[in-house]
């Protein structure tokens, strides 16, 4: 199936059509249950269909998911942040993922394994849908790359960028596609997420004061800078998991955009943002502590030092879920989170 424009990233598809499908299972096994159940779930997935792989997923990333053989789709055995984990896994190829939850949530795996045997002819018949959800491309640039912003200076020069060399897929630089940036230093760190990128300040837990501009390529300045406790920059998907609690909005999977939300940030009138996601946004550490970080989705991290630069960008790839026909966003809203409850009378 081709890969769906990034203007309509989570617009909803049909599942192809399967007569026998290829699957790999990424099953987390470090979870309660989930190697017991899967061991009494094989023998019926097998008699439907043809399982070509089952990677260890502690030992899978985005290098050596290139050495996984092409299927039809996965099937993952634990909880959202199990697939999340295999969402930035998985990103470099075109694999349509089945979450089977295992965990307390489940908003992003949707199955259980009684769900899937009840909806696996639909599912092989094309009458599931599967969204196409954005990820998030975040880099990390050196303190000393002429900054892009705060003193009302030119951000970039003038000259046309200039291509960096090709590397193998493993979240490394890939080629300047920065038009009207000029060419930009090697990142310290590349990397991408499905849910949020968040900077936190971090032990000794002082403030920290952030810099932020939206697409500065265009304004050439910064939009704002803010003091707090860090800042959540949320894909839709993302939206109702550190961006809710941050106070930002609930954005529907479907709509091109990122929240920014500060953590605690030291003002009344800052209040949560949704940026087009085609919009660069640029976070500039005017100060930061000895354990100020950047968190992905919350389990890959890296050390941030003063006057670094994060950049957060739309990735041009998405992930793809194949969605339980019995749900839909806005139930399971309403049952997992609560949304919209009347207070409980004891």
């Amino acid at each position: 199936m081709p890969e769906p424009s990034s203007a309509n990233s989570t617009r909803h598809l049909a599942t192809p059509v399967l007569q026998r499908p290829r699957l790999i299972i990424l099953a987390n096994h470090g979870k309660e249950h989930v190697s017991a159940v899967l061991g009494k779930f094989r023998p019926w997935l097998e008699q439907r269909a043809e399982i070509l792989a089952e990677p260890d997923i502690r030992e899978l990333d985005r290098r050596t998911a290139h050495e996984l053989p092409e299927a039809d789709l996965g099937l993952i055995l634990g909880g959202d942040g199990t697939l999340l984990s295999q969402a930035r896994a998985l990103i470099d190829i075109d694999l349509p993922l089945l979450g089977i939850n295992f965990g307390k949530v489940g908003f992003l795996a949707e199955y259980s394994i009684d769900s899937v045997k009840q909806h696996w002819d639909a599912i092989m018949s094309g009458r599931c849908l599967m969204s196409a959800r954005m990820m998030i491309d975040v880099k990390v640039f050196p303190a000393g790359y002429p900054e892009w912003g705060g003193n009302g200076n030119p951000i970039f020069d003038d000259a046309p960028p200039k291509p960096r060399a090709q590397h193998a897929a493993g979240g490394e630089a890939r080629e300047a596609e920065d038009a009207g940036r000029g060419s930009l230093p090697a990142p310290l760190f590349h990397a991408v997420a499905m849910n949020d990128a968040v900077i936190t300040a971090g032990p000794p837990f002082r403030m920290i004061d952030i810099e932020l501009a939206i697409e500065p390529s265009i304004s050439r300045t910064s939009a704002t800078m803010f003091t707090g406790d860090g800042v959540v920059v949320a894909t839709p998907s993302g939206s109702t998991a550190y961006n809710l609690s941050a106070g930002g909005p609930i954005v529907a999977p479907g709509i091109d955009g990122l929240c920014i939300a500060a953590i605690a940030p030291q003002s009344l009138a800052f209040r949560p943002i949704v940026a087009h996601a085609a919009s660069d946004t640029w976070l500039y550490l005017r100060s930061a502590n000895a354990g100020t970080t950047l968190v992905l989705d919350g389990q890959e991290s890296f050390n941030l030092g003063i006057d670094q630069q994060v950049r957060i960008a739309r990735h041009p790839r998405t992930i793809k879920l194949v969605h339980n026909p019995d749900l839909n966003y806005w139930k399971m809203l309403a049952h997992k989170m609560h949304w919209a409850a009347r207070p409980r009378r004891d």
